[in-house]
């Protein structure tokens, strides 16, 4: 495989910052299953990058390198952990960077953007002003023209690989002839577009072909390949990844681990997208009879993917796989920034009932203008949350 250079020898400020990117994740899986799961990541998503890529790994909040987490692969056997990691960053190989050492320097002295000049960011709205703010967010909601020129990262390729085991909640005697155990975790890999020149073509078939793998192992897989300039997961995901909780409680201190509440579903709508058998059953399949899917059936599971290139998919094609998909997907909610929100606009399909503007009313909340307003967005069925009404004022979006 021929690669371009990485985007940060780029001469210019920005770039096209668009990701080739993978997300699954699985629920309840034994530890076997893992197993066989770790050792098709390093065939596949390791070892088939180690002669052109540099790679700044980590095992579990330990770094290592591949020849060491080969060894660890290997000899894991029955001992294998409740709870792991995998992580690295990789970037393409150069003169300049040939070693790990090298890699680490760069990004630590950031020597890449000596000579950028970072512009003050400028808004199509006010952002002290509600109705400016809800007149860009109706007129931008399912905007097709996305821009993804930004400034470029040091990462060509990303992975970040978590599962841990979560013992059932069932009832003891219920489960003794069973195993009380299973693994839930998620996967997460992206290649830069850059260095593929955006021709994505030979890369979305070989993350299919993995998912296609994955899925004679985990028979609980959920999975979304789709293009991107974030790394880590789908957007849709971060719109609800926070689970339905009885208090409703928007929680401030709230840390990422491995909830089971999250997994089995569908964690995105994109372009290419892989749901196991029992979630297939559960959807409309007169919906599919249109031209704009295609269907791909495995033993263990369907891709369900919009007919066309991954890189022209746009925002009404994902309008149209949720209506397909929005019964399987995960449901939740989840605040925002509101310049993070905007951000999602014209990439996730998100309906204007599912947006809530609040504002902050006490200035210890609101320290700056940034803080004056934020975004709570959340699937229609999930219940209405509850905020104290002397420290926010909820605004709502007139539909059309």
């Amino acid at each position: 495989m021929n690669y371009k250079q990485s985007s940060i020898f780029s001469s210019k400020q920005k770039v096209d910052c668009r990701n080739l990117c993978l997300y699954l994740n699985f629920k309840n899986e034994k530890a076997d299953n893992i197993l066989k799961l770790m050792k098709l990541i390093e065939k596949d998503l390791i070892e088939k990058f180690e002669d052109d890529f540099v790679f700044d790994m980590e095992f579990d909040e330990e770094p290592i390198t591949t020849k060491s987490l080969h060894k660890k692969f290997k000899n894991v056997g029955d001992n294998l952990s409740r709870r792991m990691n995998l992580f690295y960053d990789a970037i393409l190989k150069t003169d300049q960077i040939s070693n790990r050492a090298q890699y680490r320097n760069l990004v630590i002295n950031k020597g890449f953007m000596d000579n950028w000049v970072l512009e003050t960011p400028q808004f199509e709205y006010d952002l002290e002003n509600i109705e400016s703010i809800k007149n860009y967010i109706v007129s931008n909601i399912d905007n097709e023209k996305v821009n993804y020129i930004i400034e470029p990262t040091p990462q060509d390729i990303g992975l970040n690989f978590s599962t841990e085991y979560i013992k059932k909640q069932e009832d003891v005697e219920a489960c003794k002839d069973d195993n009380d155990f299973g693994y839930y975790g998620s996967l997460s890999f992206n290649i830069s577009g850059y260095i593929l020149d955006y021709d994505f073509e030979y890369f979305t078939n070989y993350l299919k072909q993995f998912i296609s793998k994955c899925s004679d192992i985990l028979k609980s897989l959920c999975a979304n390949i789709f293009i991107s300039e974030k790394n880590l997961k789908t957007e849709y995901f971060n719109l609800f990844e926070t689970e339905f909780i009885e208090h409703k409680e928007i929680k401030d201190n709230y840390t990422d681990y491995v909830n089971h509440n999250r997994y089995g579903f569908l964690s995105g709508v994109e372009g290419i997208n892989f749901i196991p058998n029992d979630l297939f059953n559960k959807i409309n399949k007169n919906l599919l009879e249109n031209d704009l899917f295609k269907v791909e059936v495995e033993e263990n599971g369907v891709f369900i993917n919009i007919n066309k290139e991954l890189d022209k998919v746009n925002i009404h094609d994902k309008y149209k796989i949720r209506e397909v998909l929005d019964n399987v997907l995960i449901k939740g909610y989840c605040d925002h920034n509101l310049i993070h929100f905007m951000e999602f606009l014209g990439k996730v399909p998100i309906y204007l009932d599912e947006v809530t503007l609040v504002e902050a009313l006490d200035e210890k909340t609101r320290q700056d203008i940034y803080n004056k307003y934020f975004v709570i967005t959340k699937n229609r069925e999930v219940g209405d949350l509850k905020l104290d009404s002397e420290k926010f004022r909820v605004h709502k979006i007139k539909q059309s």
